[in-house]
Formats: structure tokens, C-alpha cells, sequence
């Protein structure tokens, strides 16, 4: 009998701004979540700094979602350990090198 996989399933909240109607769009990935989705995201991300994408597991999701939704319409997320912006990691990078030159 083989063994059940715990892998934990995930959840992609897409926060978009639309520049001709002018407002913030929050949209969601609830499946297909796989590692070469969220390399085309963050590879979107720097391409187009008005879309940001933020993971977080399924089961979060599911108690938080309203509020996730909220905090990622409103960019007030940080401090909140349930989700991470896809991407966010390698503009700090990038700032740090750049004062160095």
C-alpha cells in the first residue's frame, strides 16, 4: 500500500492594477499551482512592476481568504507569515547591488 503524499497544495493570489479602468483587480489560482506557473509569475513581475503575485497554502487560504484578499488589495500584508509575494526577494537583491556600484 503506498504512502500518501502530505505535500501542502497551493494558492496564488494575483493582484493586478488596470491602468485604463484605473483599479486594483485581485484574482486567484486555486489549482494547477505547479513550480513553472510561479516562474512564469515572477517572471511577469519584472517584466510589468504593476502585477504582484503572492503565494500561500491551501488550507490558509481557506480560513483567511477574505482577509489575504484584503491585505493584498491594500499592500498591508507584511507581518503576516501565512503569505509571501512571489518575486519580492530578487527586487531586494537588485537594490542591494545596485548601491554597491
Amino acid at each position: 500500500m503506498g504512502k500518501k503524499r502530505n505535500d501542502p497544495e497551493y494558492v496564488v493570489i494575483c493582484r493586478e492594477f488596470n491602468r485604463p479602468a484605473a483599479k486594483i483587480e485581485i484574482s486567484v489560482i486555486d489549482s494547477g499551482v505547479t513550480d513553472n506557473l510561479l516562474k512564469k509569475l515572477i517572471r511577469l513581475r519584472h517584466i510589468d512592476t504593476h502585477r504582484r503575485y503572492f503565494l500561500t497554502t491551501k488550507k490558509n487560504y481557506q480560513k483567511y481568504g477574505a482577509i489575504m484578499k484584503k491585505q493584498v488589495e491594500t499592500m498591508s500584508f507584511h507581518g503576516n507569515r501565512h503569505i509571501a509575494e512571489l518575486g519580492a526577494e530578487l527586487d531586494k537583491e537588485r537594490k542591494t547591488e545596485n548601491e554597491k556600484n
